[in-house]
């Protein structure tokens, strides 16, 4: 088991606690925890694992620290 710690920003924290720790399969990937947390790809902006740019894809490793940010809207 990998126990990581996320941290969600903007609009993709209203349903779920910012920061929360996950408890997630050896060799599962940012996809895996996105799934778990019910997020919407879409609406996905960029992801980080400790402080590094990363993609749903890539794997992660126990301790690391992933982040969700929306797409950048303005006016």
């Amino acid at each position: 088991m990998l126990e990581i710690s996320v941290e969600l920003f903007g609009q993709l924290s209203p349903l779920s606690p910012r920061r929360q720790a996950l408890d997630l399969a050896n060799h599962a990937t940012v996809q895996d925890a996105a799934k778990l947390l019910e997020l919407n790809a879409d609406e996905i902006g960029l992801i980080t694992i400790n402080g590094v740019q990363s993609e749903m894809q890539d794997q992660l490793t126990s301790d690391s620290r992933l982040c969700f940010f929306p797409y950048i809207t303005g006016g």
